[in-house]
């Protein structure tokens, strides 16, 4: 089965490289994450700007990607370069008018289901797209479990079941939920690349259902149906749109699951998250979370 293609840059955009700005005032501020905090650059552009805690690596890990995801036709926000404002690393983005994804649902309830649909063929078509130089997806679930707090025994088992699934090369997004779609007028476009890899599309299929079921945000008993209604339609209309079967879904999900345990965040959902855990690790006859 293939599932992706070979892109290249066309070599229109002007190069990701250092600069350093003249002006020294202070930048209209946009809006703000976990890692990085976003400002209005003027003339249509807008300057991502990261925190001390994000590694350099990364940072030109997001902008590879993302040139690399809009030169083979990814509805994306393509890194125009690299600036540094007041000591601190950022990247320059053409400027998107618009909302998240997530935020644009809420104004929206009754066209969830559709929003989620788009969303679904959107990650079915960037699949198709090769990761080309990014890191190996393989690789850093490895790693992920390695370096994660699962006894080692049960790490070992899950690496070598890893080594069992079959490799791709395909351009993965790493972080695909709805805080990092946005809803402009030229419609839905994917942002924040910072986690992009190369590797099987049903492995970042399961890391989306599990942002989406498991991530942080609200955790009250109403807003977790909804949650797991959302994955459930995001992951029908993926399949739908792509050569990934169900059961290429589920083989992934063991590891993924217990490589997400190295940086997640404590939500509500625990309990949940373990359920859901301990159930994939059973049914492929890995072992047990402790």
């Amino acid at each position: 089965m293939v599932y992706h293609a070979i892109c290249r840059q066309d070599g229109t955009m002007d190069s990701p490289i250092d600069k350093q700005p003249s002006p020294s005032e202070s930048l209209p501020f946009i809006a703000k994450g976990a890692s990085a905090e976003m400002f209005d650059l003027g003339e249509g552009q807008a300057l991502k700007l990261f925190r001390d805690s994000v590694s350099d690596e990364m940072i030109a890990r997001e902008v590879d990607a993302s040139v690399h995801a809009g030169a083979c036709g990814v509805p994306t926000a393509a890194a125009i370069r690299r600036q540094s404002w007041s000591g601190r690393r950022g990247i320059v983005y053409p400027r998107l008018e618009g909302m998240t994804l997530m935020s644009w649902i809420r104004r929206n309830p009754i066209r969830a289901g559709w929003a989620l649909s788009q969303m679904g063929k959107i990650h079915a078509a960037m699949h198709v797209a090769d990761g080309e130089n990014l890191r190996s997806l393989k690789q850093v679930l490895a790693t992920d479990i390695a370096y994660g707090p699962a006894p080692d025994a049960l790490q070992r088992a899950a690496i070598a079941y890893l080594e069992t699934l079959p490799d791709s090369d395909a351009l993965t997004h790493g972080d695909f939920h709805l805080g990092n779609v946005m809803m402009t007028p030229q419609g839905m476009m994917v942002i924040d690349w910072s986690k992009a890899a190369a590797g099987h599309p049903a492995a970042d299929v399961v890391r989306s259902e599990m942002l989406m079921r498991f991530g942080i945000g609200p955790s009250d008993w109403v807003t977790n149906l909804w949650r797991d209604w959302a994955a459930q339609r995001l992951r029908k209309s993926y399949m739908s749109a792509s050569g990934v079967t169900a059961n290429d879904i589920d083989k992934w999900r063991p590891v993924v699951a217990l490589a997400w345990l190295r940086a997640r965040d404590a939500t509500g959902r625990a309990p949940a998250f373990k359920r859901y855990l301990d159930g994939t690790l059973r049914k492929w006859g890995i072992g047990r979370v402790a």
